[in-house]
């Protein structure tokens, strides 16, 4: 499994359809990538969904993401929602 840095990333809807409950939807990572074996360094990517994360790595289906800084219109995004982003560990997923 291919270890990436993500930086400038957000936390986003993965094929997000008006007919799905909230709990049962998906989210990806969207920002900028540095040693993805498939793009060059500096593209923006939109990851396939989440599936794990812990402290600042998150994994998706193939790839880990060490999360380095978040985007900061998302970190004010955040702010004025009401949530609370740790540092440490900046992404959370719920069991079902």
């Amino acid at each position: 499994m291919a270890n990436v840095i993500l930086k400038n990333w957000s936390v986003r809807g993965y094929n997000i359809s008006p007919y799905t409950a909230p709990e049962a939807q998906l989210f990806c990572l969207y920002g900028e990538a540095y040693g993805h074996p498939e793009f060059p360094d500096g593209d923006i990517v939109s990851t396939s969904p989440i599936r794990a994360s812990v402290n600042n790595l998150v994994e998706t289906n193939n790839t880990v993401y060490e999360l380095e800084e978040a985007d900061v219109s998302y970190l004010l995004w955040c702010e004025e929602k009401g949530i609370k982003v740790d540092s440490k560990n900046p992404v959370k997923i719920k069991d079902l």
